[in-house]
Parts: structure tokens; C-alpha cells; sequence
């Protein structure tokens, strides 16, 4: 294991570790040796090698550090050479990586962190798939916000009513796959994209991929919602009104930067929605009940503390945070060894970050207990116009802005017929509630 290790080393590396291993060795077979000329000769040799040896002891964990952060880059960086920031991207890897000693060392949190591909970005890297740059308000105030299902006042949900626990990965045969949207800004048009088809898995049967990127390039954002567009943000509500106007096409069938031959081409389109939800802001138990009878959930959450998660139930936002990442839920349970309810959250950073790409955040029990401000709406859904700050609840704002498209088929479908077109009329939340639209 030893020479493997030093084989991972450049050549001054190696020498500097094999001096200092040597020594060990040496000082050790000194202490045990009987022989008294042995003794003598290794005490000699341990003399000579003294002076080197305080200057290279203190250096041999960082050459460690060194093997592990070149180990790193094979994995994470393709092996790629070493840039004129390696020695930044170096020192931010060995205080993320000294970052989750500490965190896992704690006996007071119910996560985990790990080192991951993000650790060693830099911050403006990890603020780009945030759609940091946005300066985003609400698409529903939109004049053109004509097929947006509003909400209306509701009597209070009887959440004693519902499932105790909902996991829609397990009632999903193929929609459970996880987007990796890379270092594109773009998590709301794979949020957005991921309920579509999950809800036309649940609805149609639909087993097709739907094309992402051309709601990343086509999706028009006049009013700056939520950003500038593409992979500088946007709202994954303005992602179903692109569903509804053009539909989506399958995966495969659509060339990046063909937006207008693919949007007036309908042959093209596998899906095309009529209308979508919002559910009212910052209401726990509106979401609950959505994902306990509905489907998956478009969500946005504040991400910032994210990009290091393992496992576990997240709790480490506070309640004054900026919202500004889009995400799905899936459901929602008890986790009996960290004793709190949570979400379950299916993110786009690929199936190797968290719980396979997933997370799992803290989840209060009534509508209020957990409620901050946020300071900059503009780095989530805001438009242009936007208030200076707004409320936001739930672990990380979980509960502040939700939405989910309706699908509901007018008439039997043949399996994977291009294209299913579907309707649904426009029902205000409590209208869809109380006529319990299947699935949407």
C-alpha cells in the first residue's frame, strides 16, 4: 500500500515522505534492537537524518493531503493539469475537507457531510447553479399568467387525515432518475422537467425523457423572472407555461439552439400540458397534502449550505435565509433514528451527491413554526419589480414557492402515442382539492 501510495506522489513528493518513513523505521528498530552496535549505528544514522527530518515531519500530512487532492482531480476533474488556480483549488479542498471532521464529529446534527465534487469550487462556481446573478419576483403577476391556476382561500387542511409517510419514487417505475444540470444555472427548467414527467408517468404511463435543454434554451424571460433565462435563471412555473404553449419533445429529438423549428413543429411534441398549480405561499400543510394526494412538487430552497450533504435529515438553515435553488419533493416521513419528520428532495446535481441525489430536509408540523425573512427574493422567483424582502418558511424556505403541473387525459390514451395532448380546466387549488383531480 505504501509504494502504491508513493507512486500517486511526484518525484519530490515521494523523497520527502520515503525521508520521514525511513526514520520512523529507524527510531523504532532503535527502541527494540538488544544489539548494542545496532543501537549504535541506527542512533548515528537517526542523527544524520535529524536535521531533515525536522524540516520534512511537519510537511507529511500535507504531502498526504496532496495524494488525496490529486486522487480528487482524477475523479472529479477528468485528470486535467494542473491550472494556475490548482493551488487555490488546493487550499479550499483542505478546508472543506477539514470542514466535514468537524461537522461529522458532532453529536448534535442529524446529517452527515461529505467531500464531494463540489470541494473545491470556488464560491462563484457553486453561486452559478444557484442563479446567484438573478435579478428575479412572481411570473403570476404576469398579464400573460391567463392559464396559471391561482389559488384561492381554503379551510385548514386536516393533515391527520394523510398518509403518514409518502415516497413517489416507489409508485414511479422510470421517472426516478436524477438530472445533473453541471454548472449550468439551470435548476428550474430540471425541476420543472422532472415533475412533467413524473406526473406523465403517474398520469399517461409516459416512459419517454423529456428534453431539458430545450426548456434551458427556448424558455423566453422578458420580465427577468427568477433571472436572465437559460443557465442564468429563471422560474420553473415559466417552464410549465412553456410546456403549455409549445409542449416538449423527447429527449433525443432536439438540436441545442433549434428553438424555432422544434416549437412549431407539434409532430414533434411527446407532452403538452394545459394548466399547473401554485400552492399558497409558505403553507406546510398545502404542500403536505399536495404530495400526500397529487405527486411530486416543484419547491425552491435555499442551497447554499447543500453542496457538501451526504445523508441524514438536514436542519442546518436558519430562518432568515435567501432562497435561491429549485428542486422537486417526492414525499415526505419520520426518520425514527433522528426522531424528525422531513421532505424528501430530489435534486439535479447527479446521482452521486447526497442520498444517491436526494435529500432529506426537516419538516415542521404547523404552518408557522419555522419563519424568517428573506432579504434578496431577487435570487429566487421574483421578476424585476420585486418587494425588498418577503417571508419565507419552513427548514431553508422550503415552503415559500410551490408548484405542480396538472395532467389530467380527456379521454383514454394509447400507451406512448405522440403526441399526448392533455387538458385540464382552470380550477383554483381548493377546486382541485375538493374534486380530487387524479394524480396532477
Amino acid at each position: 500500500m505504501f509504494l502504491f501510495r508513493i507512486s500517486l506522489l511526484s518525484s519530490w513528493q515521494a523523497s520527502k515522505l520515503c525521508v520521514v518513513t525511513l526514520f520512523d523505521y529507524l527510531l523504532e528498530e532503535a527502541m527494540v534492537s538488544s544489539s548494542a552496535p545496532f543501537v549504535f549505528i541506527n542512533l548515528l544514522s537517526i542523527a544524520l537524518f535529524g536535521q531533515l527530518f525536522g524540516l520534512l515531519r511537519a510537511n507529511r500530512d500535507a504531502v498526504l493531503v496532496d495524494v488525496e487532492y490529486d486522487e480528487f482531480r482524477s475523479i472529479h476533474r477528468g485528470g486535467e493539469a494542473q491550472g494556475g488556480d490548482y493551488s487555490k483549488r488546493h487550499s479550499l479542498f483542505q478546508a472543506r475537507k477539514a470542514e466535514v471532521d468537524v461537522h461529522n464529529a458532532r453529536k448534535d446534527v442529524s446529517w452527515t457531510i461529505a467531500v464531494n465534487q463540489f470541494s473545491d469550487y470556488h464560491q462563484h462556481e457553486m453561486d452559478a447553479m444557484l442563479g446567484y446573478k438573478r435579478t428575479g419576483g412572481r411570473w403570476a403577476e404576469a398579464a400573460q399568467a391567463s392559464s396559471f391556476l391561482q389559488t384561492a382561500p381554503m379551510a385548514l387542511i386536516d393533515v391527520k387525515s394523510l398518509a403518514k409517510a409518502k415516497d413517489w419514487r416507489k409508485i414511479m417505475n422510470f421517472s426516478n432518475f436524477v438530472h445533473n444540470q453541471g454548472s449550468c444555472g439551470s435548476c428550474w427548467a430540471h425541476a420543472a422537467v422532472a415533475a412533467l414527467q413524473a406526473h406523465a408517468e403517474l398520469v399517461l404511463g409516459l416512459a419517454t425523457k423529456l428534453s431539458t435543454q430545450e426548456v434551458i434554451d427556448c424558455t423566453a424571460n422578458p420580465r427577468k423572472c427568477g433571472g436572465t433565462g437559460g443557465c442564468h435563471g429563471a422560474t420553473s412555473e415559466m417552464a410549465f407555461e412553456y410546456a403549455r404553449e409549445f409542449g416538449l419533445p423527447q429527449l433525443d429529438s432536439y438540436k441545442e439552439g433549434g428553438c424555432s423549428s422544434s416549437s412549431s413543429n407539434p409532430a414533434a411534441r411527446v407532452l403538452k400540458i394545459n394548466s399547473f398549480v401554485r400552492l399558497p405561499e409558505n403553507k406546510a400543510s398545502y404542500l403536505l397534502h399536495a404530495l400526500a394526494t397529487k405527486g411530486p412538487v416543484v419547491l425552491s430552497v435555499d442551497a447554499s449550505s447543500l453542496f457538501s450533504y451526504k445523508n441524514g435529515v438536514f436542519h442546518g438553515c436558519q430562518p432568515d435565509t435567501v432562497v435561491n435553488h429549485a428542486v422537486l419533493g417526492v414525499g415526505y416521513g419520520y426518520d425514527h433514528v433522528a426522531k424528525k419528520d422531513y421532505w424528501t428532495i430530489k435534486n439535479s446535481w447527479g446521482g452521486d451527491w447526497g442520498e444517491d441525489g436526494y435529500l432529506r430536509v426537516q419538516r415542521h408540523a404547523q404552518d408557522t413554526d419555522f419563519c424568517g425573512t428573506d432579504n434578496k427574493p431577487q435570487d429566487g422567483v421574483y421578476c424585476e419589480k420585486h418587494p425588498d424582502t418577503i417571508q419565507v418558511c419552513g427548514m431553508c424556505g422550503v415552503t415559500s414557492d410551490s408548484a405542480y403541473p396538472v395532467i389530467t387525459a380527456k379521454k383514454a390514451l394509447r400507451q406512448h402515442v405522440s403526441p399526448h395532448v392533455v387538458d385540464a380546466a382552470p380550477l383554483s387549488y381548493a377546486d382541485v382539492v375538493r374534486t380530487k383531480v387524479p394524480l396532477a
